[in-house]
Order: structure tokens, then sequence, then C-alpha cells
């Protein structure tokens, strides 16, 4: 099939400098979005090295190799260990981005799957036969308190420990979760940051992204209504839809 792809990034109303980083391009089959920490500068390090060594890792696969299920999932798989190991070895040697990470999510379009990619609480959606399905999993204190049945969603205690992620891109060992599903034409992938998931309801992304004209007016659409709504972080989304050939 056929892509579409749009990415969107902003700083929002509160933040100076824009942590988070974004890769799309129907061409290349792939969309990546990174939220980073660790300070201003080791965020923007570290979602800038992660977007940048994936990209470039899975650019490398030609025409025949994405049909090859078992090449894109080993390609993703190493090209985000291969980010990781950077954003480590750049830790190492200055001291000022000591403790720089990032999360990531991904899709690595197939013919006729789509290879998902998750680590840490950025989020990946998909739109398709009038709903819209989180794919990721939170990979954060509060989700997983939340999955235990130990935390209330809407408490206080949530709201405080909501920016504690318990995975992410420059930790000593990662761990990557992976989904492989079939792709259908005119499903449409959201990949997004916190920025935009914290403030933008799920039911509020399938509207705008089924209403809008384009792709690219869609993120628009999604930034917008989350700088509306206070723009207390950065915000970051990146679309792919599958058209029929």
């Amino acid at each position: 099939m056929k892509l579409q792809a749009a990415a969107l990034t902003h700083k929002g109303r509160v933040r100076e400098d824009n942590e988070d980083s974004c890769f799309a391009d129907a061409y290349d089959r792939l969309a990546v979005v990174c939220d980073g920490m660790g300070g201003h500068a080791g965020g923007q390090v570290a979602s800038e090295l992660a977007v940048e060594v994936v990209s470039s890792g899975l650019r490398r696969l030609r025409g025949p190799d994405w049909a090859d299920e078992e090449r894109v999932v080993e390609s993703v798989k190493n090209a985000i260990f291969g980010a990781n190991d950077h954003i480590l070895s750049r830790a190492r040697v200055d001291p000022a981005l000591s403790d720089m990470g990032t999360t990531i999510v991904l899709c690595a379009f197939m013919p006729d799957r789509v290879i998902t990619a998750n680590v840490g609480d950025s989020r990946i959606y998909r739109i398709g036969g009038g709903g819209i399905v989180q794919i990721s999993e939170d990979h954060s204190l509060v989700a997983e308190r939340v999955r235990a049945g130990l935390l209330d969603p809407d408490s206080e205690e949530a709201r405080l420990l909501s920016n504690i992620v318990t995975r992410a891109l420059g930790m000593d060992h990662v761990t990557v979760d992976m989904t492989i599903e079939d792709l259908h034409a005119d499903d449409t992938y959201l990949m997004c940051s916190d920025g935009l998931h914290d403030l933008v309801e799920a039911e509020d992304m399938l509207s705008i992204v089924a209403n809008a004209d384009t792709l690219e007016r869609a993120c628009v659409e999604l930034v917008d209504m989350a700088l509306r709504r206070g723009g207390h972080d950065n915000i970051t989304v990146a679309l792919v839809r599958a058209l029929p050939d």
C-alpha cells in the first residue's frame, strides 16, 4: 500500500526549549517520535540522537527488504539498541549530559504489515473503522501502578508521579515492546509525546484526524488543541496513513 506521512513538533507554552524530536517519511516507510529528558541540553541531545540513529539505520533497508518481516523486525531492534548505545556513549564523555535519556515510539511499514516499537510513555494509536485504539503500553510509574490496581489514575498521587518513566533510552538495560499487525487501507497511525496525549483525549484525536482535509492539517489542529488546553510540555505528533494502491 501507498503511504502518506506528516509530523509537527512545538515547544508548547511553558518550556523554553523543545526536547522532543521526530521523523516521518512515507518514502522511507518510517515514523519516529522521541521525548527527551535530563535537562534542556541533555533531553534535546538524547531525542535528536535517537531519531538520527534509528532513522539512518532503517533507511538502509532497500525495497525488497521491506517484504521480509524477520529482517525488518531485526533492523528495528538493532536501530533502537544502537541509539541507546550512542546515548550512553555520549553521556559518558560529557558530564553535562550524564542523566540524559529519551522515550521512543516508532512505526515501520511493510507492504501489508506494521511493526511498532515503544520505550517510555510516548504513545502509538491506530485510527480506523471509525475508532481509535492505543497500540503502545505506557512505561511509567503511574501506568504500572494503575495496571496493578494500586493507584487511581485521577488521584493527586497520580498527578505528582506523572513524570516518572520506568523505561527510556539512556538506561544500561533497555527492553523494547514490539507489535506486528496487519496494515489495512485507510488506517492511520498516530505517534505522539505526552505533551499531546496528556491534554488531548483519544476521542478528540479521532475526530480531528477523521475530519481534517490533510494529515498536515490534522497535525496542526492536534497541536493547537494541546496549546489551547495549556501546552505545559513540548508537543509532538506524527501521522502515517495507508492508502490503497
